[in-house]
């Protein structure tokens, strides 16, 4: 497609001929279908509602019924969330306690072991090694500056 058009300005004057091509095309049909899917949607959607079950009336008295009852369950809420609070509270505190007596089980199990309580009898043993090994560290110490100053004395 092409469009012609003869230029005029007046002032700084423009004038001249100049031709469009290959100007973009609108198609009506590829643009309506969006619209025509969005119809297609509606129609499925009617056509599937008329294949809801007659008895749709006793459901609609069903839930009128149901409906009746929610004033009395809004007046009973609170009592139900604290009976529901106190229940979950309790259901926690039984879990934890079993799961303490679990564990304490679990470290007398392991103090018990032969290999715990040679590993426990080992490092008393090395806590008695190093405070022996302190001990005569401090004494050499002692010794040193007896020595020092003995030597200091005979310099002088």
């Amino acid at each position: 497609m092409s469009v012609t058009t003869d230029v005029k300005k007046t002032g700084n004057a423009v004038t001249g001929r100049f031709t469009l091509k290959n100007l973009p095309t609108f198609d009506v049909a590829e643009a309506t279908k969006p619209l025509y899917a969005v119809l297609g949607v509606a129609d499925l959607a009617l056509e599937q509602v008329k294949d809801v079950p007659a008895d749709l009336g006793a459901e609609a008295k069903k839930a009128q019924a149901l409906l009746a009852d929610v004033p009395a369950q809004m007046s009973a809420l609170p009592a139900n969330v604290r009976t529901t609070a106190h229940k979950a509270t309790e259901r926690a505190t039984d879990l934890y306690t079993k799961l303490t007596i679990r564990g304490e089980r679990l470290v007398t199990q392991i103090r018990r072991q032969p290999a715990t309580e040679a590993a426990i009898a080992e490092g008393k043993e090395a806590v008695k090694k190093a405070e022996a090994a302190a001990t005569a560290a401090r004494k050499s110490v002692k010794a040193g500056e007896k020595a020092v100053e003995g030597a200091a004395g005979k310099i002088g």
